[in-house]
Order: structure tokens, then C-alpha cells, then sequence
């Protein structure tokens, strides 16, 4: 009889062990580093670190266009669908503000030789643009018409790095894609 009591109150603790574990108080957040994560690179940016009680400059609208025309060379000769995505990427430094713009067109032309032209207007609200940068990248997808395969695609991330131009300036990038 002394057995089994003993039995029994060893297995209650053990029953009970984990439930009072878990009634230990939370530790305090561990905070991690800010930032985002390119989805195109998969590199990770932090944001940079601003005191407290900084004052941020005040921020002014940055406007502008990036044209991005893309020559393809068809070595797939079975594709007859060519779609173009281009997205640029703006990071104001001062306040941690990741902006993005994109845009998406069918590709153009007949034969083994297409072209995209894609124009992406933007109006950033930034507070440092002398010091932030902007980057543009791209993708093209190549498919047949009937069944969507195969499937082709070709990106590039950056196409282009450089600091954020002044207002109305028209920023022209041109590269040769081959699916």
C-alpha cells in the first residue's frame, strides 16, 4: 500500500511538473533588430538607429520617373507570353521608411526578339534625400500560350543603385534579358 501511494504521488508530480513550468512569469520581449527583408535579394536591411528625442527634418516630396526599357532575346522558342515587372525601391534613412513603385507589362515584338518599356512615376515624401538611395530591379517571365509551360524567367536585383535624383528628373536604365 505505501508502494503504490508512493507510486501515485510521484506520478502526480510529474503530471503536474510541466504545468507548473509553465506558470513561470515572462521574461521581457527580446527585441530584435528593425528592418525589412528584400524580397528580391533576400538580403536583410536594418533600419538605422535614431535617438529618442532627435527632432526629424521635416520631409519634402521627392517626384520623378524611371524608365526601364528591356530588350529580350528569345532562345526559348516555344515562349509567346513575355510579361515584364520593374520595381523601384527607395529607403528614406532619416525615419525608416521603405517606399516601393512597380510596374507590370506584356512584352512587345514578334520573332526571337521582344521589348518592354516600363515607366514607373514616383512622389516619395523624404527627409534626408541627399543621402538616400534608390534601386531598381526587374523580372521577366516567359510561358507558352495554351498551357502556361514551360515556364521561363529571367530578373535582375539591382538593375540600378544610385541616390534619389531631384524633383522631375527622369532616370533611364536599359538592359538585355535572354530566356
Amino acid at each position: 500500500m505505501k508502494i503504490t501511494m508512493l507510486w501515485l504521488i510521484c506520478m502526480c508530480c510529474l503530471i503536474a511538473a510541466p504545468a507548473v513550468w509553465g506558470q513561470a512569469g515572462n521574461s521581457p520581449a527580446k527585441l530584435g533588430i528593425p528592418g525589412y527583408l528584400d524580397p528580391h535579394t533576400g538580403a536583410f536591411r536594418p533600419f538605422p538607429t535614431i535617438e529618442d528625442d532627435a527632432e526629424l527634418p521635416a520631409a519634402t516630396v521627392f517626384t520623378g520617373t524611371v524608365s526601364v526599357t528591356l530588350t529580350i532575346t528569345l532562345k526559348t522558342t516555344s515562349l509567346t507570353n513575355i510579361t515584364c515587372v520593374a520595381d523601384v525601391v527607395a529607403f528614406d534613412a532619416s525615419n525608416t521608411v521603405v517606399l516601393e513603385e512597380s510596374n507590370t507589362v506584356a512584352g512587345t515584338g514578334t520573332g526571337t526578339t521582344r521589348t518592354c518599356k516600363l515607366t514607373i512615376p514616383y512622389a516619395w515624401s523624404l527627409t534626408t534625400q541627399s543621402t538616400d538611395n534608390m534601386q531598381t530591379s526587374y523580372s521577366v517571365l516567359g510561358n507558352t500560350g495554351t498551357t502556361g509551360l514551360p515556364q521561363r524567367t529571367s530578373s535582375r536585383s539591382p538593375l540600378d543603385t544610385r541616390k534619389i535624383p531631384g524633383n522631375g528628373v527622369t532616370t533611364t536604365l536599359t538592359a538585355a534579358v535572354t530566356l
